[in-house]
């Protein structure tokens, strides 16, 4: 059956869908959240970390984001308040528009905060390795200072 063949509620959904590229993310429905929430996130702290951002975008809160740190969840993506496509699609999403914005990756090693288990936090149920990396790249703003900057792979995040 071609997309012409399907109805047009499940044509339309099917055409909001599509593989995000280069040249189509900027008319994704997320884009605009995406760029507003960067920005202020840029603003307040020069630097962006995806559970940063879904909690600005309200796919996450604060309670949230303890309870995963205290290992009340065994997965971050547990807690997200939209499906698991769209969550890989706001990280594909934020990657583009960090590099239309010079924005300098660093990987960040997120710990659990049991004092007696310091564990590295899961951020997916199976631990896909490319969607782990993309929730653990923060994306920092080249006028950051080094001093400044999160981090890197060894820190513990202030998340």
């Amino acid at each position: 059956m071609s997309d012409t063949n399907l109805p047009h509620a499940l044509n339309s959904y099917h055409h909001s869908m599509k593989k995000v590229t280069i040249e189509n993310y900027r008319t994704d429905k997320f884009y605009l959240r995406i760029v507003k929430a960067t920005a202020e996130l840029l603003t307040d702290q020069g630097y962006v970390a995806p559970v940063r951002l879904f909690k600005k975008m309200e796919l996450l809160t604060e309670q949230d984001i303890a309870a995963w740190r205290r290992g009340r969840l065994p997965y971050l993506e547990q807690a997200i308040r939209c499906n698991l496509a769209q969550a890989s699609r706001i990280l594909r999403i934020l990657r583009f528009h960090a590099h239309d914005l010079n924005l300098k990756p660093s990987n960040t090693v997120y710990l659990s905060k049991q004092p007696d288990n310091r564990i590295p936090l899961k951020f997916t149920k199976y631990g896909d390795k490319k969607l782990e990396e993309a929730y653990t790249t923060h994306l920092v703003s080249p006028r950051l200072k080094a001093a400044e900057q999160p981090a890197e792979t060894i820190g513990v995040t202030k998340e």
